[in-house]
């Protein structure tokens, strides 16, 4: 196990991210957060610091800009002003939050977006060019809803195996044959830093079983998505993802709806090999 990787256990630092990020476009400030988790501003305030290692105010405002930093460079047919509105922010005061957190301009940002996917750690060395026979590969699906257990990590994506064997492990008990294994990533490291992304792994349960009464649970909805259906080594998965976000959204007109994008595992190997369903929301 790595001692790089946090996992968020305390349920109430779990309810008020999971707020967060569903609201980043409403004017959202630390008293509406204490409020919906039922406590104070100064003990939510603590334990959220001391649980994740940021001041919630922090996290607030970092998301909406790394949000928006997301949009940019996925929604290419918006402009900046449109997008900075979208999070309550004036085209001044935008520019202003968006250069002290990311050191960038917003527009060279969405100008310079592919080359931040080149220079992370992630891409292998690998280009978007590389990437672009990759499309025949999707289909357009409707998923159905899916009822999963989930711990929430904050951590560098490379980590995730090992994280990926303890969770296996320590759920195997409420394993069936119809048992599905998923991935949620918060984040896109060309934008967060890798070493603090946001992603949870998921186990599909029953919803009536007594057994998962105190641990972390939520629902995937189901819907319109692209499925990717990938087969081979996991150090293309963050380029494959990188080329629909860049250029195959773009091309076929699609738009991300705001439900997670998660990857559902379909075989993994001892070698390393895996098959995975690769689904991204559509409008």
């Amino acid at each position: 196990m790595d001692n790089t990787t946090l996992t968020i256990e305390k349920t109430i630092i779990n309810k008020a991210i999971t707020y967060i990020l569903s609201n980043l476009e409403e004017d959202i400030s630390v008293g509406d957060v204490s409020s919906f988790c039922g406590i104070s501003k100064y003990h939510l305030n603590r334990i959220f610091r001391k649980e994740t290692g940021e001041a919630l105010y922090e996290f607030i405002k970092r998301n909406k800009i790394e949000r928006s930093a997301w949009r940019l460079k996925v929604e290419k047919n918006k402009s900046v002003t449109e997008i900075s509105s979208d999070y309550g922010y004036s085209s001044s005061n935008f520019s202003t939050e968006f250069k002290k957190s990311l050191h960038i301009s917003p527009s060279l940002f969405r100008k310079e977006s592919e080359e931040r996917v080149h220079l992370c750690s992630l891409s292998r060395g690998l280009t978007l060019d590389d990437m672009e026979s990759m499309e025949k590969n999707i289909t357009i699906e409707t998923l159905p809803d899916m009822f999963v257990i989930y711990e929430r990590k904050k951590g560098n994506y490379k980590n995730m195996p090992s994280q990926w064997c303890s969770f296996i492990e320590k759920y195997s008990y409420l394993k069936t044959d119809d048992t599905l294994y998923i991935e949620c990533t918060l984040d896109d490291p060309s934008i967060t830093d890798e070493d603090n992304c946001l992603y949870e792994i998921c186990q599909t349960v029953d919803k009536t079983d007594r057994r998962i009464s105190n641990l972390s649970t939520t629902m995937f909805t189901g819907g319109k998505y692209a499925v990717y259906h990938y087969k081979g080594w996991p150090e293309f998965l963050y380029m494959i993802y990188q080329e629909v976000f860049c250029r195959w959204l773009k091309k076929t007109g699609y738009e991300i709806d705001p439900r997670p994008i998660i990857d559902i595992y379909r075989l993994v190997r001892d070698d390393g090999y895996m098959e995975i369903d690769i689904c991204f929301p559509l409008k």
